[in-house]
């Protein structure tokens, strides 16, 4: 009887540190999250304003060239990285976590130095290949900021691994935001814009950045190693076993946000291929939030996961997915019921029938991504990088397969439907296996609450002001947003 006793106060006790724990990280999350959420509202703001400059500055042949020659970067970019950046969270943050700050510097080593590799190779690919492109100045000129953009992706993705989320909102979405809108916005009051001058504005803030990147994780690799008395280390089949199937699926994941871009520059023109980036350019919102949570996410994920608390990461989730939902919903739903005047924002030339198509075919698929959460960077955590590697594989053949068959005959509106299919393929076939595998879903009730709140306050009921004109709506959506910022705040107290 006694020994009954003592093993329920023992199962007691299991079950109150746990639950402690569980409370702990979420707490941590949303410190983490939070500041985040501040640099992922600068860095969106600041996208989209990055966007309204060359839309303003620029003729759409030559914004066009601009946004193509960007995305080039970003999808080079995601191939050197060799998918280090979440290899470099996943490993720092398990080691850290099991009290092995000693083994960190090899897997700093393993990761750091191919990268840095990769990226001079990718560079040096970009720089032969230019006179293929139609705009070869532009090409030349991202691939000589190349290795920095990857250089400063690796380094704060350490960083993070220490869950340490200041480095990258300072560094990366505050300060390299804004020093791009510094030199845009010179370029566009001296009356010197040209795609070439803006390109170079643009990639420029990358070096800066990563110096910083560099200096800050030495620092704090150097006050974190302790002399443990004998070698510790991870080898590298472990590290690239976990690592090369996400660096395939970062390329493949960029792909699916970026090459639809070059895809209409290729098969319909520059012209086109300013008015969708236009178009579009309200989902980098989203994207922003996600990653912004995500990336609070992903340390204390994969401790989790190391540690065998499940729940813990089924707390995570959920709440993480609760907040996405609260911050994109409320902003996609606007731009779908008020996409005229998103789009003339940009220069009546951008508000046209196929840009509005373009905006009401992606509001429905961005939405149904957010509700699904960070479920990618959940899967990579629990260790199934071959499964997303599979996931964006299947989400990147069918938005290629959709461009080619619907760009030649529907123009932005193909590509826009070509990505909306991709999006879903891509969040609905790892969210099927989360959940079937590891029991791990966004749906909790506070997601079930905050998407139907978020439905009825940003969409229903604007919605039904809508014959009254848009006026009407935007008031509807300026009480909601009142009312849903008061509620937020509440939310962020409970936490």
């Amino acid at each position: 009887m006694a020994g009954g006793r003592a093993e329920l106060a023992a199962l007691t006790a299991a079950a109150a540190r746990d639950e402690e724990t569980g409370r702990e990280e979420l707490r941590g999350t949303a410190r983490g999250g939070l500041a985040n959420l501040l640099g992922a509202a600068v860095s969106g703001a600041g996208g989209l304003a990055i966007t309204w400059l060359a839309a303003m500055a620029l003729s759409p042949a030559e914004a066009g060239a601009f946004f193509a020659a960007t995305s080039v970067f970003l999808l080079a970019g995601g191939l050197a990285r060799l998918g280090t950046p979440t290899g470099l969270v996943y490993w720092v943050a398990r080691l850290h976590r099991n009290g092995r700050d000693g083994a960190v510097g090899s897997v700093l080593r393993l990761g750091l130095w191919p990268a840095a590799i990769a990226s001079m190779a990718t560079a040096l690919g970009l720089l032969l290949a230019a006179p293929m492109f139609e705009r070869p100045d532009l090409v030349r000129l991202i691939a000589v900021f190349l290795p920095a953009s990857v250089a400063m992706e690796a380094l704060l993705a350490a960083t993070r691994g220490y869950r340490l989320m200041g480095p990258s909102v300072v560094i990366d979405k505050l300060g390299r935001t804004v020093a791009q809108l510094i030199g845009l916005g010179a370029i566009a009051l001296a009356g010197t814009a040209s795609a070439a001058t803006v390109t170079f504005a643009w990639a420029l803030p990358y070096l800066p950045a990563a110096l910083a990147a560099g200096w800050y994780l030495l620092r704090r690799h150097r006050a974190s190693r302790p002399d443990q008395g004998f070698p510790d280390r991870v080898s590298a089949r472990a590290f690239w076993g976990f690592t090369a199937p996400r660096a395939a699926a970062g390329v493949a994941h960029l792909g699916l946000q970026r090459l639809d871009i070059i895809m209409v520059a290729a098969l319909a023109g520059l012209g086109p291929a300013a008015v969708y980036t236009v178009a579009t350019r309200f989902v980098i919102v989203g994207q922003l939030a996600s990653g912004a949570v995500g990336q609070s996410v992903q340390p204390r994920a994969a401790a989790a996961m190391a540690a065998g608390e499940p729940a813990s990461a089924q707390a995570l989730y959920q709440t993480s997915t609760a907040w996405i939902v609260g911050l994109t919903w409320p902003v996609y739903l606007a731009v779908g019921l008020l996409a005229d005047w998103y789009l003339r924002l940009f220069g009546g030339e951008y508000a046209t029938g196929d840009a509005r198509l373009v905006v009401w075919v992606l509001v429905p698929a961005m939405m149904v991504s957010s509700a699904c959460g960070v479920v990618d960077s959940m899967l990579s955590m629990a260790g199934k990088t071959s499964w997303q590697l599979i996931d964006v594989s299947v989400s990147l053949v069918v938005n290629v397969g959709l461009n080619l068959a619907l760009i030649p005959t529907m123009g932005v509106v193909g590509a826009a439907i070509a990505w909306s299919a991709a999006v879903l393929v891509n969040n609905l076939m790892p969210l099927a296996q989360l959940w079937r595998t590891f029991g791990l879903h966004p749906f909790g009730a506070l997601t079930k609450r905050t998407l139907l709140a978020a439905g009825l306050g940003f969409g229903a009921v604007p919605l039904a002001a809508a014959p009254f004109g848009p006026w009407w709506t935007l008031g509807a959506l300026a009480v909601a947003g009142l009312a849903w910022a008061v509620v937020m705040l509440r939310y962020r107290a409970a936490i």
